[in-house]
């Protein structure tokens, strides 16, 4: 009798039974409320190079706080560094190239111009019977000697200068690979993963250190689509997590879905429609770094109501 009583009480009590660490959620009482399973997710920052390169350096390990900007990767470029240095010295001897051959151009210009006025002078001794069919052919001659000297010149201007692009094309390239020795990190973010360690060889594209951003926190939600027309952007919510079952995480709905996902209930004997589900972004404002990616949470989600109750308080769960 006492047993058969006991068990009537606990079942009218409305205590949740839980299994595997994490109570059944079942629909809330209040109406105006609906309790789902959610899981936390956050913003995450996969770092990779994009050269292939030996790890000279790691400064950060799992779990470390890394700053926005910090350098959070170094490679090993020594012997580019060196091949750098050696292509800024050919830039360096490229340029002086150029100098001589526009020198040498300026000098063939100006014999081209003595000779050209040594021809018109012959040309017109010429006219006048004053010197003879040879000297002329000779004054021609030299004329068209120093217009080949000039077009060498610039030749030999447009070779040098077409080299030293190539040099500087190539000190680009170092520069741009030896910046990206240097990997930052894009956010403020703590140390979730560290696929590599230092001397080791890592291909482009792989991902060598994860980040998350303990600023952008948010709980995943799949809600059935009766109960999405009951909701709205803006609207409130409250997290909750087993490890903590009295505290709870003020949260705002981000985000409600356009398209239904997987269905919750199918029936394809009987002709009714499925019951799918609409994912939902719950984004938490404080969460005091408890909640992390990964972890699952209880979300309290409050319908659009003219009496819709505020947020509960902390020692609500």
């Amino acid at each position: 009798m006492t047993g058969r009583l006991f068990a009537v009480l606990f079942i009218s009590s409305g205590i949740v039974v839980s299994f595997a660490g994490f109570p059944f959620i079942q629909k809330n009482e209040n109406p105006t409320a609906i309790d789902q399973v959610g899981i936390i997710e956050a913003t995450e920052v996969y770092l990779s190079s994009k050269i292939s390169e030996r790890i000279a350096s790691l400064p950060y390990n799992e779990g470390d706080f890394v700053p926005k900007d910090a350098v959070v990767i170094r490679l090993k470029l020594e012997e580019m560094q060196a091949e750098a240095a050696q292509v800024k010295a050919d830039i360096k001897r490229g340029a002086a190239e150029v100098s001589t051959a526009k020198a040498m151009f300026a000098r063939e210009k100006a014999a081209l111009a003595k000779a050209k006025r040594h021809l018109d002078r012959i040309s017109k001794l010429y006219q006048d019977d004053l010197v003879s069919t040879a000297q002329l052919d000779q004054a021609t001659t030299d004329y068209d000697l120093a217009k080949a000297e000039v077009m060498v010149a610039k030749a030999h201007i447009q070779s040098a200068e077409a080299q030293l692009e190539q040099y500087r094309a190539r000190f680009g390239l170092y520069e741009v690979r030896l910046k990206e020795g240097e990997i930052h990190s894009p956010i403020s973010g703590i140390v979730t993963m560290k696929a590599y360690e230092v001397g080791e060889m890592v291909a482009p594209g792989r991902t060598i250190l994860t980040l998350v951003d303990p600023a952008s926190i948010w709980a995943r939600v799949d809600l059935e689509e009766s109960d999405v027309g009951k909701i709205r952007v803006g609207g409130q919510a409250d997290l909750f997590i087993d490890t903590l079952p009295e505290k709870s995480f003020p949260g705002e709905i981000l985000e409600i879905g356009t398209e239904g996902a997987f269905a919750t209930q199918r029936d394809t004997t009987r002709g009714r429609q499925d019951i799918k589900t609409f994912r939902i972004k719950i984004g938490v404002s404080s969460q005091e770094g408890v909640l992390k990616p990964g972890m699952t949470v209880r979300a309290r989600i409050y319908f659009e109501q003219d009496d819709t109750p505020k947020s509960t308080s902390k020692n609500q769960g």
